[in-house]
Protein backbone atom coordinates (compact mmCIF):
# COMPACT_ATOMS: atom_id res chain seq x y z
CA UNK A 1 0.00 0.00 0.00
CA UNK A 2 1.59 3.32 -0.78
CA UNK A 3 0.99 6.47 0.87
CA UNK A 4 -1.72 8.36 -0.21
CA UNK A 5 -1.46 10.95 -2.94
CA UNK A 6 -2.74 14.87 -4.18
CA UNK A 7 -4.30 13.18 -6.40
CA UNK A 8 -6.25 10.53 -5.06
CA UNK A 9 -10.28 10.53 -4.85
CA UNK A 10 -10.57 10.76 -1.38
CA UNK A 11 -7.57 12.08 0.12
CA UNK A 12 -8.21 11.90 3.96
CA UNK A 13 -7.63 15.42 5.63
CA UNK A 14 -4.53 14.83 7.94
CA UNK A 15 -3.15 11.16 7.80
CA UNK A 16 -4.06 7.77 7.12
CA UNK A 17 -3.12 4.99 9.99
CA UNK A 18 -2.11 1.70 8.85
CA UNK A 19 -0.19 -0.77 11.00
CA UNK A 20 2.88 0.90 12.73
CA UNK A 21 2.67 3.07 9.70
CA UNK A 22 0.93 6.89 9.07
CA UNK A 23 0.65 8.05 5.72
CA UNK A 24 1.24 11.34 5.53
CA UNK A 25 -1.08 13.49 3.32
CA UNK A 26 0.49 15.92 1.13
CA UNK A 27 0.42 19.53 2.73
CA UNK A 28 -1.21 20.89 -0.66
CA UNK A 29 -4.15 19.57 0.93
CA UNK A 30 -3.74 22.48 3.84
CA UNK A 31 -5.70 26.01 3.65
CA UNK A 32 -3.45 28.38 1.70
CA UNK A 33 -3.01 30.65 4.85
CA UNK A 34 -1.53 27.52 6.69
CA UNK A 35 1.15 26.95 3.54
CA UNK A 36 2.20 30.25 3.50
CA UNK A 37 3.43 29.25 7.03
CA UNK A 38 5.13 26.19 6.00
CA UNK A 39 8.91 27.56 4.68
CA UNK A 40 12.57 27.85 5.80
CA UNK A 41 14.38 30.56 5.37
CA UNK A 42 17.94 29.30 6.12
CA UNK A 43 19.11 25.52 6.21
CA UNK A 44 22.11 24.34 7.49
CA UNK A 45 23.42 21.00 5.96
CA UNK A 46 25.86 19.20 7.50
CA UNK A 47 27.86 16.30 5.89
CA UNK A 48 28.70 17.27 2.30
CA UNK A 49 28.59 13.61 1.13
CA UNK A 50 25.90 11.90 -1.57
CA UNK A 51 22.77 12.80 0.94
CA UNK A 52 23.98 16.13 2.34
CA UNK A 53 25.23 16.92 -1.09
CA UNK A 54 22.65 15.93 -2.97
CA UNK A 55 20.07 17.50 -0.54
CA UNK A 56 21.81 21.28 -1.05
CA UNK A 57 21.19 20.39 -4.71
CA UNK A 58 18.03 19.99 -4.80
CA UNK A 59 16.54 22.90 -2.00
CA UNK A 60 19.06 25.28 -4.53
CA UNK A 61 16.52 23.96 -7.27
CA UNK A 62 13.06 23.92 -5.82
CA UNK A 63 13.31 26.29 -3.03
CA UNK A 64 15.60 28.76 -4.32
CA UNK A 65 14.18 31.29 -1.51
CA UNK A 66 16.03 29.39 1.27
CA UNK A 67 19.47 29.66 1.76
CA UNK A 68 21.75 27.29 1.70
CA UNK A 69 24.96 26.43 3.85
CA UNK A 70 27.00 23.72 3.93
CA UNK A 71 29.78 22.08 6.70
CA UNK A 72 32.34 19.30 6.07
CA UNK A 73 35.31 18.70 7.87
CA UNK A 74 37.54 18.45 4.43
CA UNK A 75 38.06 21.32 2.34
CA UNK A 76 37.90 19.00 -0.68
CA UNK A 77 34.28 18.52 -1.19
CA UNK A 78 33.24 21.52 0.30
CA UNK A 79 35.79 23.24 -2.81
CA UNK A 80 33.49 20.76 -4.99
CA UNK A 81 30.12 21.89 -3.52
CA UNK A 82 30.75 25.81 -3.89
CA UNK A 83 31.60 25.15 -7.60
CA UNK A 84 28.69 22.90 -8.30
CA UNK A 85 26.88 25.83 -7.02
CA UNK A 86 24.94 23.51 -4.30
CA UNK A 87 25.22 25.84 -1.46
CA UNK A 88 25.49 29.58 -0.82
CA UNK A 89 28.17 29.21 1.38
CA UNK A 90 30.45 26.49 2.61
CA UNK A 91 32.69 26.13 5.36
CA UNK A 92 34.69 23.98 8.07
CA UNK A 93 33.64 26.25 10.53
CA UNK A 94 30.59 25.02 12.49
CA UNK A 95 29.42 28.32 13.37
CA UNK A 96 29.47 29.83 10.00
CA UNK A 97 26.99 27.24 8.48
CA UNK A 98 24.99 26.61 12.05
CA UNK A 99 24.32 30.05 13.63
CA UNK A 100 20.77 31.57 12.22
CA UNK A 101 19.44 28.42 10.34
CA UNK A 102 16.07 27.56 10.94
CA UNK A 103 16.36 24.20 9.86
CA UNK A 104 19.43 21.65 10.83
CA UNK A 105 19.92 18.64 8.38
CA UNK A 106 22.65 16.07 9.91
CA UNK A 107 23.84 14.42 7.19
CA UNK A 108 27.11 12.50 8.85
CA UNK A 109 27.76 8.97 9.84
CA UNK A 110 24.99 8.00 12.85
CA UNK A 111 28.03 7.81 14.86
CA UNK A 112 29.79 10.91 15.13
CA UNK A 113 26.21 13.01 15.20
CA UNK A 114 26.20 13.21 19.02
CA UNK A 115 29.54 14.57 19.10
CA UNK A 116 28.47 17.60 16.75
CA UNK A 117 25.08 18.39 18.26
CA UNK A 118 27.22 19.07 21.29
CA UNK A 119 29.34 21.46 19.48
CA UNK A 120 26.44 22.87 18.01
CA UNK A 121 24.61 23.69 20.47
CA UNK A 122 25.64 26.74 21.74
CA UNK A 123 25.13 28.02 18.32
CA UNK A 124 21.39 27.44 17.38
CA UNK A 125 18.70 30.08 17.92
CA UNK A 126 15.53 29.75 19.36
CA UNK A 127 12.86 27.68 17.20
CA UNK A 128 15.27 26.01 15.22
CA UNK A 129 14.23 22.61 14.25
CA UNK A 130 17.35 19.74 13.56
CA UNK A 131 16.70 16.78 11.72
CA UNK A 132 19.14 14.00 10.05
CA UNK A 133 18.81 11.79 7.49
CA UNK A 134 20.59 8.43 8.76
CA UNK A 135 19.27 4.56 8.35
CA UNK A 136 19.25 3.94 11.61
CA UNK A 137 16.82 6.08 13.91
CA UNK A 138 16.47 4.47 17.59
CA UNK A 139 20.07 5.13 18.52
CA UNK A 140 19.91 8.64 16.83
CA UNK A 141 16.98 9.07 19.15
CA UNK A 142 18.25 8.31 22.24
CA UNK A 143 21.25 9.99 21.69
CA UNK A 144 20.51 12.93 19.53
CA UNK A 145 16.77 13.43 20.21
CA UNK A 146 16.75 13.17 23.81
CA UNK A 147 19.82 15.96 23.77
CA UNK A 148 18.38 18.18 22.10
CA UNK A 149 14.94 17.73 23.57
CA UNK A 150 17.14 18.57 27.01
CA UNK A 151 17.85 21.70 25.87
CA UNK A 152 14.39 22.80 24.54
CA UNK A 153 15.90 22.18 21.06
CA UNK A 154 12.97 19.87 18.55
CA UNK A 155 14.61 17.16 16.98
CA UNK A 156 12.55 15.22 14.05
CA UNK A 157 14.16 11.96 12.13
CA UNK A 158 14.22 11.69 8.78
CA UNK A 159 15.17 8.89 6.29
CA UNK A 160 14.95 9.81 2.84
CA UNK A 161 14.65 6.01 1.12
CA UNK A 162 17.12 7.47 -1.48
CA UNK A 163 20.79 6.84 -2.49
CA UNK A 164 23.48 4.95 -4.82
CA UNK A 165 26.68 2.56 -3.85
CA UNK A 166 27.90 5.66 -5.62
CA UNK A 167 29.38 7.71 -2.54
CA UNK A 168 30.72 11.53 -2.11
CA UNK A 169 29.60 14.85 -3.18
CA UNK A 170 30.89 14.12 -6.27
CA UNK A 171 27.88 11.87 -6.95
CA UNK A 172 25.27 14.05 -5.66
CA UNK A 173 22.55 15.14 -7.55
CA UNK A 174 19.60 17.69 -7.12
CA UNK A 175 16.86 14.90 -7.87
CA UNK A 176 18.08 12.03 -5.98
CA UNK A 177 15.02 12.55 -4.02
CA UNK A 178 12.34 12.59 -6.42
CA UNK A 179 9.54 10.31 -5.97
CA UNK A 180 10.99 8.98 -2.88
CA UNK A 181 9.79 7.96 0.44
CA UNK A 182 10.82 9.86 3.19
CA UNK A 183 10.10 8.14 6.36
CA UNK A 184 9.13 11.04 9.46
CA UNK A 185 9.79 9.71 13.26
CA UNK A 186 8.52 11.92 16.08
CA UNK A 187 9.78 9.83 18.92
CA UNK A 188 10.26 13.38 20.82
CA UNK A 189 6.82 13.95 20.57
CA UNK A 190 7.42 17.48 18.69
CA UNK A 191 4.45 19.52 17.79
CA UNK A 192 2.63 18.89 14.81
CA UNK A 193 2.79 22.25 13.15
CA UNK A 194 6.83 21.40 13.98
CA UNK A 195 6.29 18.14 12.06
CA UNK A 196 4.18 19.36 8.95
CA UNK A 197 6.88 22.44 8.32
CA UNK A 198 9.51 19.37 7.98
CA UNK A 199 7.28 17.07 5.88
CA UNK A 200 6.68 20.22 3.52
CA UNK A 201 10.23 21.08 3.19
CA UNK A 202 10.86 17.07 1.65
CA UNK A 203 8.03 17.38 0.01
CA UNK A 204 9.21 20.49 -2.06
CA UNK A 205 12.31 18.39 -2.70
CA UNK A 206 10.30 15.48 -4.04
CA UNK A 207 9.90 13.14 -1.40
CA UNK A 208 6.18 11.81 -0.41
CA UNK A 209 6.45 11.27 3.87
CA UNK A 210 5.40 8.50 5.99
CA UNK A 211 5.52 8.72 10.07
CA UNK A 212 6.88 5.86 11.75
CA UNK A 213 7.85 5.20 15.39
CA UNK A 214 11.94 4.57 15.99
CA UNK A 215 12.10 1.03 16.75
CA UNK A 216 9.25 0.27 14.02
CA UNK A 217 11.39 2.28 11.20
CA UNK A 218 14.68 0.20 12.14
CA UNK A 219 12.97 -3.08 12.35
CA UNK A 220 11.26 -2.37 8.81
CA UNK A 221 14.52 -1.44 7.03
CA UNK A 222 16.14 -3.97 8.26
CA UNK A 223 14.21 -5.88 6.05
CA UNK A 224 13.53 -3.85 3.08
CA UNK A 225 17.49 -2.05 3.00
CA UNK A 226 19.53 -4.01 5.49
CA UNK A 227 19.53 -7.21 5.05
CA UNK A 228 19.28 -6.71 1.61
CA UNK A 229 22.68 -5.36 1.36
CA UNK A 230 24.40 -7.97 3.56
CA UNK A 231 23.01 -10.56 1.23
CA UNK A 232 24.08 -8.70 -1.81
CA UNK A 233 27.46 -8.78 0.00
CA UNK A 234 26.95 -12.89 0.56
CA UNK A 235 26.35 -13.25 -2.99
CA UNK A 236 29.52 -12.21 -3.92
CA UNK A 237 31.48 -14.14 -1.37
CA UNK A 238 29.57 -16.93 -2.22
CA UNK A 239 30.38 -16.45 -5.83
CA UNK A 240 33.66 -15.45 -6.09
CA UNK A 241 35.32 -15.92 -2.76
CA UNK A 242 37.85 -19.58 -4.11
CA UNK A 243 36.76 -19.03 -7.56
CA UNK A 244 38.73 -17.43 -10.86
CA UNK A 245 37.26 -14.58 -10.59
CA UNK A 246 38.11 -13.05 -14.18
CA UNK A 247 36.62 -16.06 -15.68
CA UNK A 248 33.62 -16.12 -13.21
CA UNK A 249 33.45 -12.27 -14.30
CA UNK A 250 33.34 -13.34 -18.23
CA UNK A 251 30.48 -15.20 -17.65
CA UNK A 252 28.56 -13.27 -15.90
CA UNK A 253 25.53 -11.74 -16.70
CA UNK A 254 22.39 -9.34 -15.69
CA UNK A 255 21.61 -11.24 -12.49
CA UNK A 256 24.99 -11.49 -11.12
CA UNK A 257 25.48 -7.36 -11.42
CA UNK A 258 21.58 -6.57 -10.26
CA UNK A 259 21.85 -8.89 -7.21
CA UNK A 260 25.37 -7.83 -6.19
CA UNK A 261 25.07 -3.61 -7.63
CA UNK A 262 24.64 -2.27 -3.85
CA UNK A 263 27.33 -4.73 -2.34
CA UNK A 264 29.59 -1.46 -4.05
CA UNK A 265 28.17 0.37 -1.25
CA UNK A 266 30.95 2.10 1.23
CA UNK A 267 31.73 -0.40 3.38
CA UNK A 268 32.86 1.66 6.26
CA UNK A 269 29.05 3.27 6.27
CA UNK A 270 27.75 -0.01 6.13
CA UNK A 271 29.16 -2.00 8.83
CA UNK A 272 28.28 1.16 10.89
CA UNK A 273 24.52 0.96 9.39
CA UNK A 274 24.39 -2.95 10.43
CA UNK A 275 26.07 -2.57 13.71
CA UNK A 276 23.99 0.14 14.80
CA UNK A 277 20.55 -1.98 13.90
CA UNK A 278 22.40 -5.32 15.03
CA UNK A 279 19.28 -6.23 17.01
CA UNK A 280 16.90 -6.02 13.94
CA UNK A 281 19.15 -7.15 11.37
CA UNK A 282 20.31 -10.26 13.15
CA UNK A 283 16.30 -11.28 13.82
CA UNK A 284 16.25 -10.90 10.14
CA UNK A 285 19.34 -12.56 9.49
CA UNK A 286 18.15 -15.87 11.96
CA UNK A 287 15.28 -15.68 9.32
CA UNK A 288 17.81 -15.85 6.61
CA UNK A 289 19.31 -18.82 7.72
CA UNK A 290 16.14 -20.43 8.18
CA UNK A 291 14.87 -19.79 4.31
CA UNK A 292 18.33 -21.33 3.35
CA UNK A 293 17.68 -24.74 5.33
CA UNK A 294 14.35 -24.99 4.26
CA UNK A 295 15.70 -24.38 0.69
CA UNK A 296 18.72 -27.04 0.99
CA UNK A 297 16.53 -29.60 2.53
CA UNK A 298 13.34 -29.09 -0.65
CA UNK A 299 16.89 -29.29 -3.04
CA UNK A 300 18.41 -32.21 -1.49
CA UNK A 301 15.51 -34.37 -1.70
CA UNK A 302 14.59 -33.42 -5.22
CA UNK A 303 11.05 -31.80 -4.06
CA UNK A 304 10.66 -29.46 -7.17
CA UNK A 305 6.84 -28.59 -6.40
CA UNK A 306 8.08 -27.39 -3.22
CA UNK A 307 11.23 -25.08 -4.70
CA UNK A 308 8.75 -24.07 -7.42
CA UNK A 309 6.23 -22.94 -4.64
CA UNK A 310 9.48 -21.14 -3.26
CA UNK A 311 10.51 -19.12 -6.34
CA UNK A 312 6.47 -18.42 -7.45
CA UNK A 313 6.02 -16.95 -3.50
CA UNK A 314 8.87 -14.69 -3.42
CA UNK A 315 8.15 -13.12 -7.16
CA UNK A 316 4.39 -12.18 -5.77
CA UNK A 317 5.67 -10.83 -3.21
CA UNK A 318 7.89 -8.57 -4.52
CA UNK A 319 5.59 -7.85 -7.33
CA UNK A 320 2.62 -7.05 -4.34
CA UNK A 321 5.14 -4.71 -2.64
CA UNK A 322 5.97 -2.50 -5.52
CA UNK A 323 3.02 -2.36 -7.09
CA UNK A 324 3.97 -3.78 -10.30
Amino acid sequence: MRPPRKDDARAPEHAVCSGALVYSTPCETMSEASRKQLSFSSVAILGPGLLGGSLALAVRKQLPHVHVRLWGRREEPLEYARSSGAAHAASTRLEEVVEGADLVVLATPVGVMSRLVSGMLPLLKPGVLVTDVGSVKGCVHQSVGSALTETGVAFIGSHPMAGSEKQGMEHASGELFRDATCILTNDEHVHEDMLLLLQRFWERVGCHCIRMKAADHDSSVARISHIPHALSALCVHTALDGGDVKLLGLVSAGGFRDTTRVSMGEPSMWAEILTENAPAVLDRLDEALSQLGEVRNRLASGDKEALREWLKTAAESRAQALGL
